[in-house]
């Protein structure tokens, strides 16, 4: 659902960009100059980019292994890398890998209830099934 809502806001945000630059004012005291102009678009450009960091998030599951994509960091794990898959506490699946590291995957959130449980329970099978 996170990527459809980058998406549905980074339209939001266009749009309303566009209504705000139809009714600016362009006489009188208040009237936008090209610094207001810059700032604004140099503030969108920053919105969409932050979209885009979240949009970009995902789990790409491979013949060879995953690809966890998060926020920053990006892992490329063979199957025997991987040692299993927890749904803990935590906002996100858990991936445990063979080197004691415990890596969140935010493709799959707490948030996205029985949709993400159900994703959860599919990659641990598939964990399984590559790594017996």
């Amino acid at each position: 659902m996170a990527r459809y809502v980058c998406l549905g806001l980074a339209i939001l945000l266009i749009i309303a960009t566009a209504a705000l630059f139809a009714v600016a004012p362009g006489f009188g005291m208040y009237a936008w100059g090209t610094s207001d102009y810059v700032g604004t678009l140099a503030l969108l450009g920053f919105f969409l980019w932050l979209l885009w960091i979240q949009y970009r998030v995902r789990l790409e599951v491979r013949t060879d292994g995953i690809v966890i994509k998060n926020l920053i960091y990006s892992h490329d794990l063979a199957w025997g890398q991987l040692v299993g898959v927890d749904f803990g506490d935590g906002p996100w699946v858990r991936i445990d890998t063979t080197d004691g590291e415990s890596i969140n995957v935010m493709a799959i959130q707490a948030a996205d209830g029985e949709y993400a449980r159900r994703e959860a329970v599919r990659l641990a099978t598939l964990v399984d099934r590559h790594t017996a």
